[in-house]
C-alpha cells in the first residue's frame, strides 16, 4: 500500500508539472483532478479544473467532476442538477445515476433516490457501487436487515470493497450491535485507514465505552477528508465538550446541525452546550427541534423542563419534567429536572444529592466542579445572567 502511495505521489507531480505547461489539457486536467481527489485533496482537485477555457468547462468529463466536488463538499442542490444536465444530453452513465441518487439521498429525498437507483440497477445492473447506496438508504429507514442484505451483495460483487466494509460497521453499530461494529471497523480500518464509516463507527464505539481519546482521533481523521460529516462533527462537539472545551464543541455542533438536520442526539448535545452557557433561549429552540423530529423521546420532554424551570416558569417546567419521567425514568435532562423542581419547592439537600448522583454517573458532561453544590448554582447563575439579559 506504501509503494502504491508513493507511486500516486510521483503521478500527481509529474501530470501536475505537465499541466502547468498546458493548462487548458481537459484530459492532463481531469487526471490531476482525479489524483488529488482520491487522495482527499478537494479544493486542490478543484483547482486543477479551473485553469480550463469555458469549452473544455463545458466536457461532460469535466462537469461530471465538478459535480462529484459539489457533492464532497456539501453543494448537493447544484451536484444534482449539474448531473441531471449531463442526463440530458445523453451522457447518463451508471455512474451519473449513482451520483444522481446519492445527491438525493444527502438531500433526504429518499423516495427519489430509491426510485433513481431502482432505475439504474435495472438498467446497468448491480454494482457495488449501487448495492451501497441501497444500503444507505435503508439505514436512513433504519432497515437494518435490508441494509446489510445490500452489504452482503456489495461485497459478494467485490469482497474488497473498502466503502462496504466500513458502512457494514456502522450498520452493525446503528443496529445496537456496538461489539459487532467495533470489530468491523477495526478490520476495515486495518487495510483501509482513512475509510469514513469505519472511522465513523470507531469513534462511536470509542465514546460510548468512555474513551474521548480514540474517539477524538478517529473523528479528526475523518474530518480531515470529510470536513462536512455531520456525524463526525457531531462526535467531535461531543468529545470537545467532555474535554471540557465548550467553545470548539459549540462551533462543531453548530455546524453538525447544519449537515445533519435530523439527527436528535446532535440536537440534544448542542442544547446541553447552549445550556452550559446559560442561553436559555438558543437551547429551548435547540429541544423543541429535536422534538419534532421524536415526540415520544424523553430526553427532549426534559430539555424543555430543564429551560423553563431554569427561567423561572415553573409549571411549565414541572409538567414538562412529568412527561420525561413517565416516558423513561432514567431521562438525565428528566431527572436534572426534577433537581430543580426540588430546589424550587424547598428540598436544598435532596436537590444537591440528585444533581451529585448525576455528575458521578458523568451524565453531565462540561461540568467540572468537584462540589455538586457550586456546579448547580454555577448553572443556575448563568442561566439568570442571561435571562436578566433579556429583560
Amino acid at each position: 500500500m506504501q509503494g502504491r502511495r508513493q507511486s500516486a505521489v510521483m503521478s500527481l507531480e509529474r501530470l501536475s508539472a505537465f499541466l502547468a505547461q498546458d493548462p487548458g489539457n481537459p484530459e492532463l486536467a481531469c487526471e490531476v483532478f482525479d489524483l488529488h481527489f482520491a487522495a482527499g485533496d478537494f479544493e486542490q482537485a478543484r483547482s486543477a479544473l479551473a485553469s480550463l477555457p469555458p469549452d473544455a468547462q463545458a466536457l461532460a468529463g469535466v462537469q461530471f467532476r465538478i459535480a462529484r466536488h459539489d457533492l464532497v463538499t456539501g453543494a448537493y442542490a447544484q451536484a444534482e442538477a449539474t448531473l441531471r444536465d449531463l442526463a440530458a444530453m445523453g451522457h447518463d452513465s451508471a455512474a451519473i445515476a449513482h451520483d444522481i441518487a446519492f445527491a438525493q439521498l444527502c438531500q433526504r429525498n429518499l423516495a427519489h433516490a430509491q426510485r433513481t437507483v431502482d432505475a439504474a440497477l435495472q438498467r446497468y445492473g448491480a454494482s457495488p457501487a449501487l448495492r451501497i447506496l441501497q444500503a444507505r438508504i435503508a439505514l436512513m429507514h433504519k432497515d437494518y436487515a435490508a441494509a446489510q442484505a445490500a452489504l452482503d451483495d456489495a461485497l459478494r460483487l467485490d469482497a474488497h470493497e473498502p466503502t462496504a466494509q466500513g458502512l457494514r460497521a456502522l450498520a452493525f453499530l446503528d443496529a445496537g450491535e456496538e461489539a459487532q461494529a467495533a470489530a468491523a471497523a477495526a478490520q476495515c480500518l486495518s487495510r483501509y485507514p482513512d475509510q469514513h464509516e469505519a472511522l465513523l463507527a470507531a469513534g462511536t464505539s470509542s465514546l460510548w465505552v468512555g474513551d474521548a481519546v480514540s474517539a477524538e482521533r478517529h473523528y479528526a481523521r475523518a474530518l480531515e477528508r470529510f470536513p462536512n460529516s455531520g456525524r463526525a462533527l457531531s462526535g467531535m462537539g461531543q468529545c470537545r465538550m467532555l474535554a471540557g472545551d465548550l467553545d470548539q464543541a459549540r462551533i462543531a455542533l453548530d455546524r453538525a446541525v447544519v449537515a445533519m438536520p435530523d439527527h436528535v442526539g446532535t440536537w440534544h448535545a448542542l442544547g446541553w452546550i447552549q445550556l452550559l452557557s446559560g442561553e436559555l433561549e438558543a437551547a429551548e429552540q435547540s429541544y423543541r427541534n429535536a422534538l419534532e423530529l421524536d415526540r415520544n423521546f424523553a430526553e427532549s420532554h426534559g430539555g424543555l423542563a430543564v429551560v423553563a424551570l431554569l427561567d423561572e416558569r415553573h409549571e411549565e417546567g414541572e409538567g414538562a419534567m412529568k412527561r420525561a419521567l413517565k416516558l423513561d425514568p432514567a431521562c438525565i435532562t428528566g431527572r436534572y429536572a426534577r433537581s430543580l423542581w426540588l430546589l424550587h419547592t424547598g428540598e436544598q439537600d435532596a436537590s444537591d444529592a440528585l444533581f451529585a448522583e448525576l455528575m458521578r454517573a458523568g451524565a453531565m458532561p462540561g461540568i467540572s466542579d468537584q462540589d455538586a453544590h457550586v456546579a448547580a448554582q454555577r448553572l443556575r447563575d448563568r442561566a439568570t445572567a442571561h435571562r436578566g439579559g433579556r429583560r
